[in-house]
């Protein structure tokens, strides 16, 4: 593997952990305001 695909593959590696990470997070906040009453926060 060349030196640019290695940089390449450890970029993609950071995005996709990245972007696992923002999914996670919006998984429980909807998870979270679904089970709120209503929809409501208050």
């Amino acid at each position: 593997m060349s030196t640019a695909e290695r940089e390449e593959l450890a970029r993609l590696r950071r995005e996709n952990r990245q972007l696992r990470q923002e999914r996670d997070i919006l998984a429980e906040a909807t998870a979270w305001f679904a089970a709120a009453p209503n929809g409501r926060t208050n």
